[in-house]
């Protein structure tokens, strides 16, 4: 049976990275220490299962710090003998009567520093106050016979526009390279329109196919004439121009359309926004069962890096790339990066 490993971790070493909203430079490669549940073997709230796909919240990373506040950071072992390097961010963007919140630039109302404070809802306490829980190594489960389940509740504190949510992050050691979002909205929150749960760093990857069912949609194609500083307008994709899978699965994806991204070095002499590993796919699904009517996929771009003129090396490319789905209570998103390719998660391979 494969277990979460949860012996004892080395501290990751920080990198300087200059400040920014969404988007950091490349991080430095992460210890080769085990990893197992925040607070039981690690000084870092950090998540996962050694080998597979690590997550964390502020001010844990990959290295730590890990760049913005009110963001999840997603780490995986694509580097040199299997070190860690930070790959994406997921932020909580809540939409109430039309208004859609930021979780990494609204202010604290407790400490007033910028990002929403995220936190576990342990044993310990539940708190909203400015000393909430960090370090909880989550909940180990058996949902079948040699399968192994972590459980963390992650509090998410109280948005701007009324939203007030928790987030259940669940990871099984069947599948290593996914973690499994889960959304229920507090008693004391304003009614929810959406709760949206965005991969916000696209651009660390180059990103710039996006897999759909039977067609590859190339984000040059899309924007063939933008090139300015800004966000370029999203693009949605309806439930029927999505894969499902075998067990019925909804899934999309996301991969560069270099063959090695490592070799490029976006700012040269320097580390910044360097992707550092292997080629990726990036990917949300929605587990069969879950899936409503309404749901699409929605994609935007950049052509510069955020807060910089510096064009991303071989043009436009996806930035931010989520599910958007009316919002009901437990609600459930799964997001994966893997070395396998599409084809080989079962997407077609063919361009558009």
């Amino acid at each position: 049976m494969r277990r979460f490993l949860r012996s004892p971790c080395y501290a990751y070493a920080p990198a300087h990275v200059p400040s920014s909203r969404k988007r950091l430079p490349g991080w430095g490669p992460a210890s080769s220490g085990r990893l197992g549940g925040a607070g039981l073997n690690t000084n870092q709230p950090v998540w996962g299962l050694r080998g597979g796909l690590l997550w964390a919240i502020p001010p844990g990373g990959f290295p730590a710090p890990g760049g913005p506040r009110g963001l999840i950071r997603l780490g995986y072992p694509n580097l040199s003998a299997g070190h860690y390097q930070l790959i994406n961010f997921i932020a909580l963007e809540p939409i109430v009567r039309g208004k859609r919140a930021f979780s990494e630039l609204e202010f604290s109302k407790a400490d007033r520093v910028q990002g929403k404070r995220l936190w576990v809802i342990g044993s310990a306490t539940n708190t909203d106050g400015p000393n909430v829980q960090l370090f909880d190594p989550g909940k180990l489960r058996q949902p079948a016979p040699g399968i192994e389940q972590l459980e963390v509740v992650m509090g998410v504190e109280r948005f701007d526009n009324g939203a007030h949510v928790r987030v259940v992050v669940t990871q099984r050691s069947d599948a290593p390279e996914e973690i499994r979002l889960t959304v229920y909205a507090e008693p004391d929150s304003t009614a929810l329109d959406y709760c949206i749960l965005t991969a916000t760093m696209g651009n660390k990857a180059r990103t710039r196919l996006l897999w759909l069912k039977d067609e590859v949609v190339s984000s040059l194609k899309l924007y063939p004439e933008f090139k300015t500083g800004d966000f370029a307008p999203a693009r949605l994709y309806a439930l029927d121009r999505m894969a499902r899978m075998v067990g019925q699965d909804v899934l999309v994806a996301l991969t560069t359309d270099e063959e090695n991204p490592a070799a490029v070095f976006p700012f040269p002499g320097k580390e910044w926004w360097h992707y550092g590993g292997c080629k990726l796919t990036q990917y949300w699904k929605k587990p069969q069962g879950t899936v409503h009517e309404d749901l699409q996929v929605a994609v935007n771009a950049r052509y510069t890096y955020w807060q910089s003129h510096q064009p991303v090396p071989g043009g436009v490319a996806f930035e931010n790339f989520e599910l958007r789905e009316r919002f009901f209570q437990g609600q459930a998103f799964i997001f994966g990066m893997t070395g396998k390719t599409p084809a080989e998660l079962g997407l077609s391979t063919r361009p558009k």
